[in-house]
């Protein structure tokens, strides 16, 4: 064995506490982690594991002295509304269709402002810049903006409308509730994926567009044969954060209630609006049906699961990558 071979393994016994006060310095990188790897137990781990017992209870928050183990019958339950078209289905419908148009309209739309704002155009800092604000913009914050702007009696849009059109008057909040809450959504979410498929757009290799254009490409040949195929990663990457997102919508259908429809302790959105989440909402806190309610988030998150996992097997017939993952 070599003298520097020697060396290098000292080094790496004295780093791992093999020798010496080697562990002093093994021991601050676990001081370090302790205070994320505490919160991720605390906050993550066991809620986790509490909701998924809690599933198979029949837990209300307060029935402690009839507190029992009913096994399925919750998801039992669960899975008779979603074949019976009871009040779960329809709410997942409303969120699946709310996801279905959302998603490529997020995506198309925050691709053609990419490729837009990576061209030489005047004021492309402050174009960038403005597409982006909304997307940092707290979310009640702008949803309130968008109320204001929507309101049925004095809201800027119908103000807008009615210097148009004298006495036109749209009721945007009672009469078109899905139409603003998928308004919002692109409003809010077309900023952030702008910034990324910018990113991916401009790591696309020079030469590649320069041998294009020697070769007689216009531009939307370009697009189609060398832009798009490598920006086929951050495609996938936006399809399922806006799957994991748009499933999982709440705060935004509660705020945009036109007015407070009390049931309980919550608001109700119009029925167009109501989404799973709501529902989920709506059994666990209004209605105290805990272990119902964390059923219907179990069932939520393994569809989303399942949708991620389809995503990412499909993903190898259309997403192009230089290193083929499995090879690495």
């Amino acid at each position: 064995m070599s003298a520097d071979t020697q060396t290098i393994l000292q080094t790496k016994r004295k780093f791992l506490g093999l020798s010496g006060y080697g562990w002093l310095r093994v021991s601050w990188f676990y001081v370090f982690i302790a205070p994320w790897f505490l919160g991720f137990l605390a906050f993550t781990v066991i809620p986790m594991a509490v909701g998924v017992l809690m599933s198979f209870t029949n837990f209300t928050g307060t029935n402690f002295d009839t507190y029992k183990f009913i096994g399925l019958a919750n998801y039992s339950e669960a899975f008779g509304e979603f074949f019976t078209d009871g009040l779960a289905w329809y709410a997942l419908s409303r969120t699946f269709l709310f996801a279905i148009i959302t998603i490529p309209i997020n995506i198309v739309l925050s691709l053609l402002i990419a490729i837009l704002l990576t061209r030489n155009i005047r004021g492309k800092g402050f174009f960038r810049t403005l597409f982006y604000i909304p997307s940092i913009i707290p979310v009640v914050a702008s949803v309130w903006i968008w109320k204001a702007l929507m309101d049925n009696n004095y809201g800027v849009v119908n103000a807008v409308l009615n210097e148009i059109v004298p006495n036109t008057y749209i009721r945007w909040l009672t009469e078109y509730p899905f139409h603003v809450l998928v308004m919002w959504s692109v409003w809010a979410g077309v900023g952030g994926a702008v910034i990324i498929f910018m990113a991916g757009i401009q790591g696309v290799p020079a030469e590649l567009e320069d041998a294009a254009r020697i070769d007689g490409a216009n531009n939307f040949q370009m697009f189609r044969n060398i832009t798009a195929p490598l920006l086929t990663p951050v495609i996938f990457y936006q399809f399922i954060v806006g799957i994991i997102g748009s499933l999982q919508i709440l705060t935004q259908p509660l705020l945009l209630a036109p007015r407070a429809v009390q049931a309980g302790i919550a608001t109700l959105p119009p029925r167009e609006n109501y989404m799973f989440m709501i529902h989920i909402y709506q059994e666990s806190f209004v209605r105290q049906r805990y272990g119902y309610g964390s059923s219907l988030l179990w069932i939520l998150f393994f569809f989303i699961l399942i949708l991620t996992i389809v995503m990412t097997y499909t993903s190898k017939y259309w997403v192009y990558y230089e290193v083929n993952p499995e090879d690495k």
